[in-house]
């Protein structure tokens, strides 16, 4: 071979090889548009899932399915990232939480009692000598005793005059429990019923059981019975705790989940609100989910409602009862978690932001209104100008129907409502607090499935109302509903709002502080 074919051959196979790596990067364009691609499709079907079966968890929506053997990959050519917003200064200081007890008791409800065990051996083994008590080792234990069912048989005697029939015949006066037709179930026992089942989520047929191993057989229809007429009995306490929230000027969080109500053929999807402030918590049952129904009760409404950015709270009805809608944060956050994934620079830079937020208000959570208003216009006001400028910046350069585009377009059409808080002190930033209050009925609706009629989705509403009330200010579900329940038959109905949760707790303090 020659010079000329050599060169000639060299020639051929630098071609091949400039062809190669030209196919290599148009497969590396084609996989990389192919995820791109997945990565819209899994937003898509996470949508719809949640469309289908409800708003999931965002660990889950994390570890959505993917292709077998591929790993999630991030979106590629984003533009260069952002500077972060500014971070506060100390915090990035890990908070050490005080250790709780591993057992603690109320010595008021807990007796004690001490047992004192002596030696077998009397006398000295060397000398003979008789021992004598330098000191003790002591040790702690709790033990428990299952419960104690009494049948309580009431003897009510009849009086006569034996020497005229003028005065009749005295019957002493019945000693039946404040619960209208609760029959042979006492006060203690029907509230213990009521408390299982509401505050601790144990459906009837469990209850049944455990009083059967205490020696108590009850059909679980009646257990349902008697937990129905302790919430009739105690319905005007939580009204009057309604009209309160309805009646002032105050910030109301309000939010709703679903509860599935038993039917012939399938069971029917119905929604339970919660509106909370003031130290009450109030649950109310709906027959429907428009905004008519929702804000049924909030034309007199004055104040502040805090709430996600759904039609039924921002339409029109909620525009024509004047109210002022605070929108929460936390849902505007969700939607860039959601689409961090497909646009992981843009979203990281929303949710960096948001965290800088959260830091702030956990700093000033303890400030009174006042205060927490001056901080919020010296430090947030900048930073969320500075955000809107980002967001109308970023919402011009993505994909229209992109996830990060709902995200961006979502937070600029919803910014007057979220950035509502920077002007009031008393409103939160978000309405994760309504999210806690009905988490109580999510987790018991693994327990229960389904309520059996919408009135007993009704009855539950008071029961829970009252026993969340409780958790908010620390106190006893089971004895408050004692108490309450015995002062419901000499209270007048002018004086029921005296009976709540929150008066209750108040007069325990006094109680408390005048013993102390």
């Amino acid at each position: 071979m020659d010079l000329a074919e050599a060169i000639a051959t060299i020639e051929l196979q630098q071609g091949q090889i400039m062809a190669l790596y030209t196919q290599l990067e148009a497969r590396d364009a084609t996989i990389e548009a192919l995820q791109v691609e997945l990565v819209l499709k899994q937003f898509e079907i996470d949508r719809l899932r949640r469309a289908l079966f409800g708003q999931s968890r965002e660990r889950h929506l994390a570890q959505g399915p993917w292709l077998p053997g591929m790993e999630p990959q991030t979106a590629p050519q984003t533009p260069a990232p952002e500077p972060k917003p500014c971070r506060a200064k100390g915090d990035d200081a890990p908070t050490r939480k005080k250790p709780r007890p591993r057992l603690e008791t109320d010595a008021s409800r807990v007796p004690e009692r001490h047992e004192i065990i002596a030696p077998e051996v009397k006398d000295c083994a060397h000398c003979g000598s008789a021992l004598v008590e330098i000191g003790e080792e002591t040790s702690t234990r709790v033990e428990i005793t299952p419960s104690v069912l009494q049948r309580i048989t009431t003897h009510r005697l009849k009086m006569a005059c034996q020497c005229c029939k003028e005065a009749g015949v005295i019957v002493a006066p019945k000693d039946d429990p404040p619960i209208t037709g609760s029959g042979p179930v006492g006060l203690s026992l029907a509230v213990d019923i009521a408390t299982q089942h509401y505050a601790d989520h144990m459906p009837f047929h469990r209850i049944a059981e455990r009083y059967g191993r205490d020696g108590l057989r009850i059909d679980r229809g009646f257990l349902s019975r008697v937990a129905a007429r302790v919430s009739d009995a105690l319905r005007p306490v939580v009204e009057s705790m309604e009209q309160q929230l309805l009646g002032a000027d105050v910030v109301m969080g309000i939010d709703g989940t679903g509860i599935k109500i038993f039917q012939r053929h399938r069971c029917k999807r119905h929604a339970a609100y919660v509106l909370h402030c003031l130290g009450h918590v109030v649950y109310r049952m709906l027959e429907a989910e428009d905004a008519s129904t929702i804000l049924k009760g909030f034309e007199d409404f004055r104040g502040v409602v805090v709430c996600d950015a759904a039609k039924v709270h921002t339409g029109q009805i909620s525009v024509g009862l004047g109210l002022k809608i605070a929108l929460c944060n936390a849902h505007a956050r969700r939607k860039f978690f959601e689409a961090k994934l497909a646009d992981p620079t843009r979203a990281h830079y929303a949710l960096d932001f948001y965290s800088t937020v959260a830091r702030w208000e956990r700093q000033w959570h303890d400030l009174d209104p006042e205060a927490r208003l001056a901080q919020r216009q010296k430090v947030l006001v900048p930073l969320f100008e500075d955000f809107r400028r980002w967001l109308v910046k970023a919402y011009v350069e993505v994909m229209p129907r992109s996830p990060v585009a709902g995200a961006l377009g979502y937070a600029l059409g919803h910014h007057g409502g979220l950035t509502l808080f920077l002007g009031d002190g008393r409103v939160p930033w978000t309405n994760n607090e309504s999210e806690r209050h009905l988490r109580h009925i999510v987790v018991g609706r693994k327990a229960w499935v389904f309520r059996g009629s919408y009135e007993g989705a009704e009855r539950g509403c008071v029961l829970w109302s009252l026993t969340m009330s409780c958790r908010l200010h620390g106190i006893d579900p089971r004895q408050y509903l004692l108490d309450t329940l015995t002062a419901l038959s000499h209270t007048p109905h002018g004086l029921v709002w005296t009976l709540t949760p929150k008066e209750y707790a108040a007069r325990q303090q006094t109680t408390s502080a005048a013993a102390a």
